[in-house]
């Protein structure tokens, strides 16, 4: 069909780990469409230094179905089915369609979408007319994303995750750093504005431990928690995740009356004598892994008392 293309939708954002391969660099995925239902695709450019020089990075993937949030989900727990939460977004175009997902489905990967920086999926898809779609029965903080839970807004991306419609940058960026993609196809005009996006590297660093907790002994306070893993998403019962990093490494934070210690760690646990426990305790228990340090698993422990 002689269909307008448009001018290219453009959507870069760093993307965690989609299967059991550990990545050794940042994942920058790209999804792109148009404004008119005749996009196709658009040459992609990438740069490192600030725009200084562009890289060519091919061309976009298939035009994939996105837009932006209108109503955001708001806080939850990547631990349970959100069944009270939904998430409202607009399309890009009218063509676009959202469709409904079982559990069983979900459980294999279905309706894995992008909205702001929280990975999720939603099983129901309900169609409110024009371009807005509301969304509900989500699995929230997928892959690790679980910090950006309740962090979105509108206005954000979303952006449905179909391996055929993305294009995975290969660009030789570090944590911190920012990258700038410019797309250029056949509606774009001259001087078109590149779209940036900092490099946080959630492909590339371990999870936060869970678990955290604090058990009395006779010897003092034990802590422990339990490692994640970026290489561990499949449940395989009597095996251990993997390690996926060099060492097994831990940092642990202990801050008491303004100060704060640092105490590193090759296993899962540490002591706490009493006189740790003089005032309240705040803790933070970090996997130290290849590429740097993981978010943090958090417990705050009130004073020990005399007679405890």
């Amino acid at each position: 069909p002689d269909r307008v293309p448009g001018r290219t939708i453009l959507l870069p954002f760093e993307l965690p780990m989609l299967d059991d391969v550990p990545a050794t660099a940042p994942r920058l995925a790209v999804a792109a469409a148009g404004t008119g239902s005749g996009w196709r695709r658009a040459q992609l450019l990438g740069s490192t230094d600030g725009g200084l020089s562009w890289a060519s990075q091919g061309e976009t993937g298939f035009p994939a179905t996105l837009g932006a949030v209108r109503v955001a989900p708001g806080p939850g727990r990547a631990a349970l089915a959100d069944l009270a939460s939904v998430a409202e977004v607009d399309l890009a175009q009218e063509e676009m369609v959202l469709v409904s997902a079982d559990d069983a489905a979900l459980d294999v990967g279905a309706n894995l979408a992008m909205l702001g920086d929280e990975l999720l999926q939603f099983g129901d898809a309900e169609h409110l007319g024009g371009t807005r779609w509301r969304l509900s029965r989500l699995w929230r903080g997928r892959r690790g994303t679980e910090a950006a839970i309740g962090s979105a807004r509108p206005g954000d991306r979303f952006v449905l995750i179909e391996r055929e419609a993305l294009k995975v940058l290969d660009v030789a960026a570090s944590i911190g750093s920012d990258v700038a993609v410019l797309a250029q196809g056949v509606d774009d005009p001259a001087g078109s504005a590149p779209v940036s996006v900092q490099v946080a590297g959630i492909a590339l660093l371990p999870l936060s431990p869970v678990h955290l907790a604090a058990t009395e002994t006779g010897e003092g306070t034990r802590l422990s928690w339990v490692r994640r893993s970026r290489n561990g998403w499949q449940w395989r019962d009597g095996v251990d995740a993997p390690l996926a990093e060099e060492a097994e490494r831990y940092r642990i934070a202990l801050e008491s009356g303004g100060s704060v210690r640092l105490i590193d760690r090759e296993v899962p646990s540490l002591l706490l004598s009493r006189a740790d426990r003089a005032q309240a305790l705040r803790i933070e228990v970090r996997q130290v892994g290849t590429y740097g340090l993981s978010s943090p698993a958090r417990l705050l422990l009130p004073p020990l008392g005399d007679d405890q």
